[in-house]
């Protein structure tokens, strides 16, 4: 039966719930409504049977209309039906389907509605201050009248037979009026009743009995319960001051705007209507509700679809890892079948639990079910029952221990039908109350997982990680963890993947964990990453030019210290040194021209870093001097002309030793020969380039010693423009002095410039005709220190 606390359970919920929705329920109009074709039910003309068929039966019952079985009357011996006011097919429109259509604060989604009007008017929302719809040919039940005094008027009645598998039954029901509340505490009350006849299981007397109580009122000094009705569920009169089990009890009043909803004043929580029976055995059920003394203001009762059952065995699949899934693993993972059934039997024996196994794998050799008392299933005898008192039976499945797989990915498969029977010997129905479940599994080998640890040696970064799995079928579940067992390691992007895309940047230790779906294999791999840096360094090289053939020294400073050197020396594109060795390398450059440098530094294979230095050394070639003079054969004092004719690069130097002890720098310079005598005399050309490559050459030039010293004995200053100076000829002298004397021995003349003469006057006059004495003073230009002189006489002739 149902706890005493249940209705102020429910009550508390339906009004919260109320009290959340009802501004979504306005907005969406959600109404209850009944299926109707043109006014009136679908159901009308309808089979009951196939009614009570598709709308209220569930598990564990046969009730009337059960394909393949038949309700014998027990005094005529024919077929019994179920009817709806007393005709097996519905002829009032007072029975209906309805829905809810988001109306939460309704508890059922869907089922049937009998009403003792047109059941069109249990249709929300509520907008009559008291609904009364007229029926056609009303029918009256008169065993309603066991409940009021007054006259039953309109009525509805479903009754069926029924057997039920279990010694239980229930089906939930929500009662509903138009009375309420101003009708409450009157004897003006509509009723309602579920009339149960059958044997009672405590007398073995076939009783006729009211299952729609209220809950908590069936006690030892009231058996049959308080039941369920306008005067015993309600808020009291007016609403709200007080009541009769007001926690089983919804007040829905009439507004002048009305809110979404159902049309009767008010209506029950949702309750259950149960009995004790015997199990396998007919019982009548009638479910009636009448108008009282007359048609007006009607009441209805709504039933849950599909909530009329008996308690039945529920199967659950119980692995003893969390993992659900299908498969057994020898030695590791079992599985226990739980088969669970609501209400324990008063009655054992009743029900059995069958369990047949097909598949490759065989029963007894390759796995074993075993119950808890150590009894284990055989293909011969696989069946169980439910002993009296019990709700729970256990069956344990696992692989034999001692089954051989063929490798370690060998797999057979079970497949278990689960077949749950009732009523064997009692009226011979176990036929139509049997309830098959069929599932496969499958049974495999403890094979164990092999990881192979793995070192990885990259540069700079590692971008993707895989790891071989040597052994084992391919789990389900892999794990990337730090060295030391956290989980999410850092630079891992994928941590539960055998491979992975990732960011690797310092060398580091991972474990990887591989596990089966089920944690019954699992193995751990040490995977080590060493992230290597590339090179970093330098390279000097010394000098960075001169002249061919050129000695370098090229030279790296680099990280780390083991990396290895690859140089490479170019010329012109022209490879002309390599070397793999070393980390100083000296070498001779023999040829002119711009050098490449190209230095690969690989710390390990495929982490390598290069530079390149283009034209960073230069070897110059020495310049070729040359060079042309002119007059060809000077004379002493006679400016000669050099004539340049080298040939090289970026010539920034000239250097000339004429061979006389004089030089020159310009590019083309000239020079005169002051000699003593006749001689040829060698000239010497240094040309240096920009790279201080120096190269020399020599000429010989002939030079004439052409000395000479006249002194003319007379001459005639008469002014007749002939000899009219004293000028002797003197060439190439260094120092010169002329002086002339009279006869007194007096200076009358003076010139240390050897091209002035003397004009044969003194003071401006004319000298007299007569006889003069010159001495010359004269050192040659190639001795200037040797200083010699010259008397000698002259006349003047006027």
């Amino acid at each position: 039966m149902i706890e005493t606390d249940f209705c102020m359970k429910k009550y508390i919920i339906v009004l919260l719930t109320s009290v959340l929705t009802i501004f979504s329920a306005v907005a969406q109009n959600p109404n209850l409504t009944v299926d109707k074709t043109n006014g009136n039910s679908t159901l009308m003309n309808q089979s009951v049977d196939n009614i009570l068929q598709q709308h209220v039966q569930g598990d564990g019952v046969i009730i009337s209309g059960f394909p393949g079985y038949e309700f014998l009357d027990p005094t005529t011996g024919q077929p019994r039906h179920a009817k709806f006011n007393g005709q097996t097919t519905v002829a009032h429109n007072q029975i209906g389907v309805f829905h809810r259509n988001g109306y939460t604060t309704f508890p059922f989604e869907t089922g049937l509605v009998m009403t003792t009007g047109n059941v069109t008017l249990a249709e929300g929302p509520n907008n009559t201050t008291g609904a009364t719809a007229a029926v056609t040919n009303p029918y009256y039940e008169t065993q309603l009248s066991t409940l009021t005094t007054l006259s039953i008027n309109t009525s509805a009645t479903l009754e069926f037979d029924f057997i039920a598998m279990a010694d239980t039954f229930s089906f939930n029901y929500i009662f509903g009026s138009e009375e309420y509340c101003e009708y409450v505490g009157t004897q003006y009350n509509d009723v309602f009743a579920f009339f149960l006849t059958g044997l009672d299981p405590t007398t073995g007397l076939e009783v006729t009995k009211n299952v729609a109580v209220v809950p908590g009122t069936v006690t030892n000094t009231n058996p049959n319960g308080l039941p369920v009705s306008i005067g015993n569920v309600n808020s009291g009169n007016p609403c709200g001051s007080g009541g009769s089990h007001p926690e089983c009890y919804i007040n829905n009043p009439y507004i002048s705007t009305p809110v979404p909803g159902i049309q009767f004043d008010g209506y029950t929580i949702a309750l259950s209507a149960s009995a004790y029976i015997f199990p396998c055995q007919t019982y009548r059920m009638k479910l009636a509700i009448a108008n009282v003394s007359d048609p007006s203001l009607d009441s209805g009762v709504f039933i849950e679809e599909g909530s009329f059952y008996s308690p039945h065995v529920q199967m659950e699949q119980n692995w003893e890892t969390e993992e659900g899934g299908d498969t057994l693993v020898q030695n590791c993972r079992d599985l226990d079948l739980t088969f669970t059934i609501e209400k324990p039997l008063r009655i054992g024996g009743t029900t059995a639990i069958q369990i047949d196994a097909e598949g490759t794998a065989v029963l007894g050799q390759d796995f074993i079910m075993t119950k808890p008392d150590g009894t284990q299933l055989t293909p011969e005898n696989n069946t169980f029952f439910y002993p009296e008192g019990d709700t729970v039976q256990y069956v344990h499945v696992k692989v034999s221990p001692t089954v051989q797989f063929l490798s370690g990915v060998d797999t057979k498969t079970i497949t278990l039908i689960v077949t749950t029977q009732g009523c064997d010997g009692y009226g011979g129905l176990m036929e139509y109350m049997i309830k098959k479940d069929t599932f496969q599994l499958y049974i495999r080998a403890n094979d164990s997982i092999r990881l192979r640890d793995t070192a990885i040696t990259v540069c700079e970064r590692l971008d993707y990680i895989e790891v071989v799995q040597d052994r084992g079928t391919a789990p389900t579940f892999y794990e990337w963890v730090s060295a030391s067992g956290n989980p999410n390691p850092a630079g891992i992007v994928d941590p539960e993947s055998l491979a992975t895309a990732c960011n690797i940047t310092e060398s580091t230790v991972y474990k990887i964990i591989a596990k089966d779906r089920w944690n019954c294999m699992t193995d751990t791999a040490t995977v080590q990453v060493n992230i290597i840096p590339k090179p970093d360094f330098t390279v000097t090289y010394t000098p960075d030019h001169g002249c061919m053939p050129l000695m370098v020294t090229m030279q790296t400073q680099y990280e780390p210290d083991y990396a290895k050197p690859y140089w490479t020396i170019t010329n012109n594109e022209d490879y002309l040194y390599e070397d793999s060795t070393h980390y100083t390398v000296p070498l001779l450059l023999p040829n002119p021209g711009y050098y490449d440098i190209s230095l690969l530094m690989e710390s390990a294979p495929g982490c390598v870093d290069s530079l390149k230095y283009n034209n960073v050394i230069h070897v110059a070639d020495y310049p070729h001097p040359d060079f042309i003079f002119s007059p060809s054969e000077p004379e002493n004092g006679e400016e000669v002309f050099f004539y340049n004719q080298s040939t090289g690069d970026d010539i920034v130097s000239y250097v000339w030793n004429f061979g006389d002890g004089h030089s020159s720098y310009e590019a083309e310079p000239s020079h005169t020969y002051h000699l003593t005598e006749s001689q040829i005399m060698t000239v010497r050309l240094t040309v240096t380039n920009a790279d201080g490559c120096s190269s020399d050459t020599i000429l010989f030039i002939p030079v004439e010693d052409n000395f000479a010293f006249y002194v003319p004995s007379a001459f005639t200053p008469n002014t007749d423009g002939h000899n009219e100076v004293f000028l002797p000829k003197v060439n190439d002298v260094a120092h010169y002095e002329l002086t002339i004397y009279n006869r007194n021995g007096e200076l009358i003349f003076y010139t240390n410039n050897p091209d002035n003469g003397w004009d044969g006057t003194v003071e401006g006059k004319p000298a007299p005709q007569g006889i003069y004495v010159w001495k010359i003073i004269y050192s040659k230009i190639g001795t200037p220190e040797e200083l010699m002189s010259k008397v000698g006489s002259l006349t003047v002739i006027r």
